[in-house]
């Protein structure tokens, strides 16, 4: 999870040095956890400033929420997977660019 953000963070890094004027929007689709590599919360940190959503897709009787607490760090949208479908996920997507 870490390495995808931060990979995400420097993709992004070079899209605003080609066009300053493109508003990227970053969704990141999860279970929050981390399986290997660093800590998301500080990978997250480097994309605050970026539009964001997070889908939750984590499942099964015990959640842990770590999905919701990564897309409150990033200062974006959570939704949880259960909640979506391909036209709500368009409308989020939609709502979080307009204030973005």
């Amino acid at each position: 999870l870490a390495a995808g953000l931060m990979r995400a963070a420097e993709v992004l890094r070079v899209e605003r040095l080609r066009d300053p004027a493109r508003r990227p929007l970053l969704v990141v689709v999860t279970d929050g956890r981390a399986t290997h590599g660093e800590d998301p919360a500080r990978a997250a940190a480097l994309l605050a400033d970026v539009a964001s959503v997070v889908v939750d897709c984590e499942s099964g009787p015990v959640r842990l929420g770590l999905a919701g607490t990564l897309g409150e760090r990033l200062g974006g949208e959570v939704v949880r997977l259960e909640e979506l479908g391909a036209d709500s996920l368009a409308g989020v997507v939609r709502d979080v660019r307009k204030v973005a």
